[in-house]
């Protein structure tokens, strides 16, 4: 089993829950920014592919939006999707719509359970993501993994 962890972060939020994620399953973590949309990173190597963005005014990061839509990929890989949000309205629901979209439109998997945690914007999240934040994300990637193999 060999995962990655892609993301893309603009607070820093979304970057703390995915280096939890790669220091849990020992694996490598790649922020996705809009000057490495052509990355190198072969994702056909990879068994397992974990793709994490904050929710800004509703939407996913743009960066990781256009990364996704350029990928090309053999054969179909698993995904799993994980978000740090405010906390507002059914933006979460709406952003693991759009994200499922683009990947199941190229004919990639994607795991129906994401993980959605806090991130600490406003003074009615502040602190988040927390430690209990951190050791659930740690719980969910190693669940996530155990469905792969």
């Amino acid at each position: 089993m060999k995962p990655i962890v892609l993301y893309a972060t603009r607070g820093g939020n979304t970057g703390k829950i995915a280096d939890e994620i790669a220091q849990e399953l020992s694996c490598e973590s790649l922020k996705v920014t809009q000057t490495d949309l052509t990355s190198s990173v072969d994702l056909d190597s990879y068994d397992l592919i974990f793709v994490g963005t904050g929710i800004q005014y509703g939407n996913p990061n743009e960066d990781l939006i256009n990364y996704l839509k350029t990928i090309s990929l053999k054969k179909p890989k698993d995904f799993a999707l994980f978000l740090t949000w405010g906390g507002a309205g059914k933006t979460k629901q709406d952003v693991i719509a759009k994200l499922k979209t683009i990947l199941e439109s190229k004919g990639q998997r994607v795991k129906g359970d994401c993980f959605v945690c806090y991130g600490g914007w406003n003074f009615l999240r502040r602190g988040h993501p927390n430690r209990e934040d951190a050791q659930a994300a740690r719980v969910w990637a190693k669940k996530m993994v155990n469905t792969i193999i």
